[in-house]
């Protein structure tokens, strides 16, 4: 951790250190609230999310999108199949393609995460100054922008970037 300051307050960056971990642990609740709640595990939920958002996609595609093996993305998938959260469905021009649909309720309960998600955002907007909430949205998403990019080298390189 980053070292006080001549005053024997935390500096900028040990406080933003100190955040990150409590962010962490933040994450780790919202996992849990999502198994809990919705009955798949986090993941499951983005890949939902992901076929919610962009529509029938093939499964290499959604393998790719979360950087997942298709050996392991096969096995995620038929459990939120046998859930009737998705169905596959087998191209029509190409039989080595299969594609992922949303079935109704899997719409369902990517409508009702969503709401989840909207709650979360308003209580949000309404803790935070207006003044300083732009503010907040902006910096949020380049932190997610930078995080992703360090996520995308990581995986190419195998190791984190710092």
């Amino acid at each position: 951790m980053a070292k006080e300051n001549e005053t024997g307050e935390p500096t900028q960056l040990e406080r933003l250190e100190v955040s990150l971990i409590e962010l962490r642990d933040v994450f780790r609740r919202h996992q849990r609230y999502i198994k809990d709640n919705f009955k798949v595990y986090e993941l499951e939920m983005e890949i939902l999310q992901y076929v919610a958002i962009n529509g029938r996609r093939k499964m290499k595609e959604i393998g790719d999108a979360f950087n997942i093996k298709l050996s392991t993305l096969t096995s995620i998938i038929d459990k939120i199949e046998r859930q009737k959260f998705v169905k596959r469905v087998n191209s029509k021009t190409d039989r080595r393609a299969v594609y992922l649909d949303l079935t109704p309720k899997g719409k369902k309960l990517y409508d009702k995460y969503s709401h989840y998600v909207r709650v979360i955002a308003r209580l949000m907007k309404r803790t935070i100054k207006e003044e300083h909430f732009g503010m907040f949205v902006d910096t949020l998403e380049k932190i997610t922008q930078m995080t992703t990019q360090l996520r995308q080298t990581e995986s190419k390189d195998a190791g984190p970037m710092v």
